[in-house]
């Protein structure tokens, strides 16, 4: 999800807006440009700032739970994998993500 943003904001302000308004997600940074807001076991929204935009992607809440699910990728093959994932995974991220993602479209555009 892209929200288009009027104003340059900095990552520090998304973050500290979406720590006051969700206190009961965990919230960390990935890298430097990347915040993880994460709501339970395998479900988070990365939220990412660039020039004129937040975008807002669904994904897994760390970089060991992103790997596993590369290895098994590379292991098992795609089909099998990614059907456990779009029944198992997404529909929980994909929530988060549109939750996060309402919240900054009211709070910055």
């Amino acid at each position: 999800m892209k929200v288009l943003i009027q104003n340059q904001v900095s990552i520090d302000q998304v973050r500290g807006k979406i720590a006051e308004h969700f206190p009961n997600y965990t919230i960390s940074m990935r890298n430097s440009k990347i915040i993880v807001v994460k709501k339970s076991g395998t479900a988070a929204a990365l939220v990412m700032v660039r020039n004129g935009k937040i975008t807002i992607n669904e994904g897994f809440p760390s970089m060991g739970g992103q790997l596993l699910f590369t290895f098994c990728i590379l292991l098992l093959g795609f089909l099998i994998p990614l059907i456990v994932y779009y029944a198992a995974f997404f529909p929980a991220q994909k929530a988060v993500r549109n939750e996060i993602g309402a919240f900054v479209q009211a709070a910055f555009v």
